[in-house]
């Protein structure tokens, strides 16, 4: 059975959603990540100032 276009809009915009909430969620654990590497550089550089 061939599938319609207007039923097939919705399985479309579903799997875009999905993708979208996966690329959000790599940019967010990527920005974590970040700000925990600038953090961990912050603090070696201050214990290395006080040395």
């Amino acid at each position: 059975m061939q599938v319609s276009i207007v039923e097939k809009i919705p399985q479309v915009k579903a799997e875009a959603a999905s993708r979208e909430a996966e690329a959000k969620r790599k940019y967010d654990e990527l920005q974590l990540q970040l700000k925990v590497e600038t953090a961990t550089r912050e603090v070696e550089a201050a214990v290395e100032a006080t040395r």
